[in-house]
């Protein structure tokens, strides 16, 4: 899409590819023309993205997929591995937040790979089956450039992830 000569509130952006391919009103015959979305909607779209793949699990492991290494970038592997129940050490703290930035660069490519960052957040008032993330990244589509940042916390037990917007 030319967003030539407009302001970014102006221009019209994609959504992403999951969502240009659900049919939202399956009742209607005639399919409606998009015409894009809005910067607002596009960084909700962002972020909506960012959640599915924070509460998405991926199976096979990507350990498994070593033979394949085509595969390892697939949606076959969309998500963060399980790990529910698991009480978790430095180490696997630190594998967690590491895959965590992995998934946004390879399936968020509306955030610049390279500004993106995770940082583990030491909470004292989290429960310790929580973890907290600060995420870090730089909207780049078209002539578009923003920063954003996100408050991730991952329930270790539940598997659930909670997403906020520092930015609002």
């Amino acid at each position: 899409m030319d967003n030539a000569g407009k302001t970014k509130d102006d221009a019209k952006y994609w959504p992403c590819l999951l969502r240009r391919l659900t049919d939202f009103s399956p009742e209607e015959k005639k399919e409606a023309l998009n015409a894009g979305i809005t910067f607002k909607q596009l960084k909700k779209d962002i972020f909506e993205n960012i959640e599915m793949i924070l509460n998405s699990r991926s199976h096979p492991q990507g350990a498994e997929l070593e033979k394949y290494p085509e595969l390892q970038n697939s949606v076959l592997n969309f998500g963060l591995p399980d790990f529910c129940g698991r009480v978790c050490s430095r180490n696997e703290r630190e594998q967690i937040r590491e895959h965590v930035l992995n998934q946004l660069r390879w399936f968020e490519p509306r955030l610049a790979a390279d500004s993106v960052s995770v940082e583990l957040r030491d909470d004292a008032t989290a429960p310790n089956s929580v973890l907290e993330f600060q995420i870090q990244g730089r909207i780049e589509v078209g002539e578009l450039n923003e920063e954003i940042v996100f408050i991730s916390k991952l329930d270790l037990e539940t598997g659930a992830s909670i997403l906020k917007n520092t930015q609002e």
